[in-house]
Formats: structure tokens, sequence, C-alpha cells
């Protein structure tokens, strides 16, 4: 039987099957490595580097072009006519050799590959472009299921001319939120689940990570951290570490599924927004456990195959059972 649940801040709706008990194999995709043996990020390497060198590979630049809506008609203007490209794909990369998923990183290289995301978001945000609207993306890819492209440690960074429709969808029920009830709604998400505990995973003094009621696809995740801010760019180093700290122990609870493909994203205030109070900058896991069939395709309605509760018990159990290198905090 479908529950339909709606998520309470974009307001969209997902169909999660709640009547079944699936059994561990159902979900224990394991992540197809990419093919072949040479390794460009370890060729591209700097000669001179230490255990947590990052480096910072521009892909393509002016990458993104966008339609210019004043001249002709739609169907022309989709046929040639564009403006003044802007935006770029580049990449932070760990150094030569580091071929191990995040969540196996030397804590140390994981927060480097995070403060050299920080540092390259403001610079990129710093730069002039011809577009009103911006958006940096930060993505990984983690397995061919999920769209990999390299082995090699990495996090994927996009310079886009607008906000993308679910950052923007956030923003606005941020808004609402805050205008309804005078607080921020991903924070009350936060002490919301903690106190519950039933689709808790993990607590720790940074951060809460847990599986969305309205969970888009199976074994989701989201982090969201304790301190209230919208901008991950404005962290210090000291939140850099913690931050890193929570997304490897996060990583660490899909173990309960062998070592499952996902996409990683973040989810933080455009370029030059100033939503302090609306919104919060927060991560989202969503594995990669199978494919999207018809009704998703016809209708645009998720379909999560797994309860969020039934997928925080699994991953919550494993971290109680894993030698995890941080405290979990008890369901309350």
């Amino acid at each position: 039987m479908f529950e339909l649940r709606r998520d309470p801040v974009t307001g969209w709706w997902a169909a999660v099957v709640t009547d079944r008990t699936f059994e561990h194999s159902s979900f224990a995709v394991k992540a197809q490595p990419v093919e072949g043996t040479h390794c460009r990020h370890c060729d591209d390497a700097p000669p001179h580097e230490t255990a947590t060198s990052t480096y910072r590979r521009t892909l393509r630049a002016n990458a993104f072009h966008r339609i210019d809506s004043s001249k002709g008609s739609a169907s022309q203007l989709a046929i040639s006519e564009v403006e003044a490209s802007s935006g770029s794909w580049e990449i932070v990369v760990a150094p030569r050799g580091h071929h191990e998923r995040l969540a196996d990183a030397p804590p140390e290289l994981a927060a480097a590959l995070l403060r050299h995301v920080r540092d390259t978001m403001r610079e990129l945000a710093a730069r002039p472009t011809h577009s009103d609207g911006r958006y940096i993306q930060l993505t990984q890819s983690y397995g061919m299921q999920a769209g990999s492209r390299s082995q090699h440690l990495n996090l994927e960074l996009y310079d886009i001319p607008q906000v993308p429709h679910w950052v923007a969808e956030e923003i606005g029920g941020g808004a609402r939120h805050q205008i309804k009830t005078r607080g921020c709604v991903w924070c009350g998400l936060a002490a919301t689940e903690e106190a519950s505990g039933e689709r808790l995973v993990m607590a720790d003094e940074h951060a809460v990570t847990f599986t969305p009621a309205a969970s888009r696809s199976a074994f989701e995740l989201m982090i969201v951290p304790r301190d209230h801010a919208a901008d991950f760019t404005q962290l210090d180093d000291a939140a850099i570490e913690q931050t890193s700290a929570a997304l490897q122990r996060a990583l660490h609870s899909l173990d309960a599924l062998g070592d499952p493909p996902y996409n990683l994203f973040l989810h933080t205030a455009p370029v030059g927004e100033r939503i302090d109070q609306t919104f919060h900058w927060h991560w989202e896991i969503h594995p990669r456990l199978r494919v999207i069939a018809g009704l998703e395709r016809a209708t645009a309605l998720a379909v999560n195959p797994a309860a969020p509760e039934y997928a925080a018990e699994v991953l919550r159990q494993h971290l109680h059972r894993s030698d995890v290198p941080a405290p979990i905090r008890e369901s309350v």
C-alpha cells in the first residue's frame, strides 16, 4: 500500500510503501567501479604534495549558456540563439593515489577537500557574470550507477546561471514557514526528528542526520547542522572539520547496504542572496538503489519502496554495531 506524504518544505508529494517487509538483499546494490586503470587526476596532481593536498581542475570554463528570451520566437531560440556564456564545471581533487571512498578518507583529507570547496565557491561567487541569478552546486557521484566518471576521490562544482528549481522551492518553503511560525523549518525538523527518534540515524554536537518523512528515494538521508546558517561558504575551518566528520559518519551508515552507489549534494544559499533567517544549508544523500519506473516518469511523483522509518532503523542499528569513530546519540 502506498502512503502519500507531503514534504514540509517544498510541498512535493512522495508515495511511500509502508506495508511490506523487505529482505536486506533487496537494497544491497553494490556500486560499480569506473572501468579502466589509467587515472588522469593522478597524472595532473601537483608534483609536490602532502597527504592533505587538494587541487582544483577546471574541466570546462563557460560551460553553461542561457537562452536570450528577448530575441525571436521560442522555437528559433531553441535552435540557435544564446546569451554570452556563463558558469563553469570544476573538480576539487584529492592527492595522487587516493581512490578510496569519501567515507573512508582520512579525516584530515576529507576536511581539506571541503575547505578547498568552500574557498573555490567563494572565488567563483566573486566573479562578475552576465547572469541575474547564480547558484554553485556541489555534488559527489559515487559508483557508475550514480554517474561517477572517475574512481579518484573528488567533489564536483557547477557554477550555473540560475537557481535550481529544487533549491528555489526550498527557499520559498523556508520563507513561508518563517512567516507562519517565526522559526526555521530545518531547525524544527532536526529538533523534531531527534526528539522522536523514529527516523533518527545519528546525532552529534554538530548535526542531526535523519531519513526525511517524505523521502523521495529509498534510504535517503538529510544532514542538518545544529548552528543555523544559510550559506555554507561562511563556515570557518573549525565548522568545516565538524561538518566533514558528520558527513563521513552518515556515509558510513550506508554500509548497512554493503557499498551502494549514491549522489551527495549540498543545498546552500544562492550567490549574493541574503536569506539568513529563512534558509538553512544542509547535505542530502540519495542512494541509487533502483531504476526509476513508469509511474514516476509519467507523474513526477516520487515512489519510495522503503519506508523512512524502516530505513532509519537499518542504518541506525548498523552504526551502533560498527566501530564508528564518533559518539552516536541515542534516540530521546
